[in-house]
């Protein structure tokens, strides 16, 4: 049996005598809830129980065991969270942590060359019901998992399934299992629905076309013409994690020649969407035209990030 990487302490499948690696080739899966904690999840075993402190964060680890996974949980409290940081950046924050702490012991164990092949890469931002997360794919030389991680203001928690590549890690119940109780900061503002952005029709109550509005490409006699758009650059942050995907911006092309009302409709993580934020303010543009008269018009933006 190929040794399972172990995650933040020496527990390898292998020290094993053969009559305890069989007790987890057959899990019986049991409700977690420790005292003291917010947290309830599913694990395939009794965890074994660690503290954790790495830097300003501090908590504790349970790591479970099967014969091709292991299930590890941290659930820790930063000390350098700060109310009022922005939601995103404070998720681009805790997956630099999560990378660079939590899981630095295990990629200290990797040789020179594999750390070269090892990292942590964004898949997509968890359901808005809960507490706000992320998701991440991890690999470590020949082993690979599934991060999701959760932030509730200072308190973090953070799940890991990791096992041999091209094993069948069994990891729905887990991640779906897991429940906290901690309230959640307030959710990014930067994202608005687009209906409640549009202006009211505009038409005044007199008959007489209002040119201050902001109009609709339809309503325009001449749509807005734009003369340079410069595309945006990656961040090393983003790069690192392996961003990719397509940010849309809901702008204005005002009369005046700039970059209004910048409103993200889709967003991404570690400094993306603000390259694209700042990309789209740079636009060089001839404005709308309606009845011969320069107006101000919406208009969406796509920017595309690719790593090749």
């Amino acid at each position: 049996m190929k040794l399972l990487v172990p995650i933040g302490f020496s527990l390898l499948l292998a020290a094993f005598a053969p009559q305890a690696i069989a007790q987890y080739q057959n899990p019986e899966w049991i409700d977690i809830s420790p005292d003291g904690e917010s947290f309830q999840v599913s694990m395939p075993n009794q965890p074994k129980v660690e503290p954790e402190i790495v830097g300003a964060v501090s908590g504790h680890r349970y790591v479970a065991l099967t014969s091709v996974a292991t299930y590890t949980v941290w659930s820790v409290r930063n000390a350098n969270y700060r109310t009022g940081q922005d939601p995103d950046a404070y998720l681009d924050t805790t997956a630099e942590l999560i990378w660079d702490g939590l899981l630095k012991p295990a990629r200290e164990k990797l040789d020179a060359k594999d750390r070269l092949f090892a990292g942590m890469s964004y898949e997509r931002e968890l359901p808005p019901e809960g507490l706000p997360g992320r998701e991440y794919t991890v690999r470590l030389n020949d082993v690979i998992g599934t991060a999701e991680f959760f932030v509730a203001r200072e308190h973090l928690y953070v799940l890991l399934v990791i096992g041999k590549l091209g094993a069948d890690l069994p990891k729905e119940k887990f991640f779906a299992s897991f429940r906290a109780s901690t309230s959640s900061p307030a959710s990014s503002s930067m994202m608005k629905p687009v209906e409640n952005l549009i202006n009211a029709p505009g038409i005044s109550s007199i008959g007489v076309e209002d040119y201050s509005r902001v109009f609709t490409g339809r309503e325009v006699t001449q749509k807005a013409r734009v003369l340079e758009k410069n595309e945006p650059t990656y961040t090393e942050s983003a790069r690192g994690f392996s961003v990719e995907g397509t940010v849309v911006l809901r702008v204005v092309f005002s009369k005046n020649g700039e970059v209004t009302n910048i409103q993200v409709v889709s967003k991404l993580p570690h400094g993306l969407t603000q390259r694209a934020i700042e990309a789209a303010r740079a636009i060089r543009f001839t404005p709308a035209m309606k009845d011969g008269q320069p107006v101000s018009m919406w208009m969406e933006l796509q920017y595309n990030f690719h790593l090749y």
